[in-house]
């Protein structure tokens, strides 16, 4: 029997809407088995990355008031002592919980060292509360050796928490690649019944998924930049969503390798200011009478200080901006104040080499909503910044105008102007704009990068415009 056209029509949108049906069912298994994984990586990996890094320090903890108490007797550090050990034990118990039978592996031997340092470091408390002697350095070695191999097991959790993270990434590429598989064949199948619709549909699920593709690779690729905006389908929009969110928690995990260099630099504050309280006190002859060379070498010794007491602190901000724990007070406020405390603050430096500071203020500003000392922090690296790169007899001007939605303000130099390739780089951490006639210039390449954090954090925009031998300007807007 001959089908009629109507029939025909019948029977082709069955078949597609079977295999439309088909595809999204697949699709809908997909997701969840996507949700499950990013779940698992988000809720137990990631958490046990953070609980190893908060045993870590509570682990440090422990050993500093310990050892101060030890050699002060002060009940306080004893106290402290305890309570850093409250908060390793209650993390060590979540870990236990959440952990795997490898990750309960390690927290098992962990345990054990753990117990062997507590131990010895009671028993040493108790000889020191009865006044026994006892062979302080063997307990010392004792309690570093269980401390070394503690914080070695604490190492593989870590690794392993990671390698577990990585693999399961990997599971998701495999699964995004099966599901971008299954929607190739679905457009075959609907390319031959000539329909648009399942054209429509499957544009639909493919972009996403090659969207989503993509990120998995960058992922694998050490690249853990969210962005994926995706508003349909909604399971596609969950996923992206998640995977946006597991973006960011790789991210963090991706700067726990910057951590160590973090806690060095906040452990250099005590001895640095402690060196420059003595330096300070010989050059006032406290210690004695100073020679002219000895007032010289302290003086060094001061300037060397104060600057590398400056390039820690510069460190720890931007770790803490980094690490969104930078707290901001916002207060309307207006910024043509905190340009005149500027230009003052910054008058001795650039009379120095003999520059002059101008400032250009285009009307009356009105008042926005910013954290003044945050703001004068990136304003006061600008101007350092210009200062720095402009020449003996040079200019720097400070300029400020407003527009119909954001306050402009601008540090222009007439310095030696910066590179294409380094305009692109310029705020990036640590990187560092060498002109080739400015080689007596030094710094750490964090005040930019501080300079974009704090901007970002006002959702402004802050940019560069530069000419070589023209000099650069340096621009944030910030939103009224």
């Amino acid at each position: 029997m001959k089908l009629t056209i109507f029939s025909r029509l019948i029977i082709i949108y069955i078949i597609i809407f079977s295999a439309v049906a088909a595809i999204n069912l697949f699709a809908i298994y997909q997701f969840g088995r996507l949700n499950r994984i990013t779940n698992s990586i988000l809720k137990i990996d990631n958490r046990i990355i953070d609980i190893q890094k908060m045993l870590t320090d509570s682990l440090f903890s422990q050993m500093r008031y310990g050892e101060k108490g030890i050699l002060t007797k002060d009940p306080a550090l004893f106290d402290q002592f305890h309570v850093a050990r409250d908060t390793f034990d209650k993390n060590f118990k979540e870990a236990v919980k959440l952990g795997d039978d490898q990750t309960k592996g390690l927290l098992k031997k962990a345990e054990r060292y753990y117990k062997q340092y507590q131990f010895l470091f009671l028993e040493e408390i108790e000889y020191i509360k009865t006044n026994q002697t006892y062979n302080q350095k063997r307990y010392k070695e004792r309690k570093e050796d269980n401390l070394g191999k503690l914080i070695d097991v604490l190492r593989q959790l870590k690794e392993y928490t990671q390698e577990s993270t990585y693999s399961k990434i990997r599971i998701l590429n495999k699964a995004v690649d099966d599901s971008r598989s299954a929607s190739l064949v679905m457009i075959g199948a609907i390319f031959i019944l000539g329909v648009i619709i399942p054209v429509i549909v499957t544009i639909s699920i493919i972009k996403p998924l090659s969207l989503m593709k993509k990120k998995t690779h960058e992922i694998a690729g050490g690249n853990f930049e969210g962005g994926i905006h995706i508003t349909s389908p909604p399971e596609i929009k969950e996923l992206a969503d998640a995977l946006n969110l597991m973006c960011l928690k790789l991210k963090e995990v991706d700067k726990m390798k910057t951590d160590f260099l973090s806690v060095m630099s906040h452990e250099l504050r005590t001895p640095l200011t402690s060196i420059k309280e003595g330096a300070t006190l010989l050059l006032d002859g406290v210690g004695g009478k100073v020679t002219i060379k000895q007032k010289k070498l302290l003086s060094i010794i001061l300037q060397e200080d104060k600057r590398m007491i400056d390039q820690v602190n510069s460190l720890l901000d931007l770790s803490k901006m980094e690490a969104g724990m930078m707290p901001y007070n916002y207060i309307r406020s207006l910024i043509s104040p905190l340009i005149k405390n500027i230009i003052i603050e910054m008058e001795s430096m650039a009379q120095t080499k003999d520059i002059s500071i101008e400032e250009k203020i285009a009307g009356e500003l009105p008042p926005i909503n910013i954290d003044a000392e945050k703001i004068s922090h990136a304003l006061r690296n600008l101007v350092v910044n210009a200062i720095k790169f402009t020449h003996r007899g040079g200019c720097v001007i400070i300029s400020a105008r407003a527009g119909e939605k954001y306050v402009e303000i601008s540090v222009s130099d007439t310095g030696p102007g910066i590179s294409r390739e380094d305009m692109e780089k310029v705020f990036d951490k640590y990187h560092q704009v060498h002109p080739a006639d400015s080689n007596q210039v030094r710094g750490t390449g964090l005040g930019l990068a501080i300079v974009k954090n704090i901007i970002d954090a006002h959702g402004g925009t802050v940019w560069v415009e530069s000419k070589i031998g023209e000099g650069s300007t340096f621009t944030f807007a910030l939103p009224l």
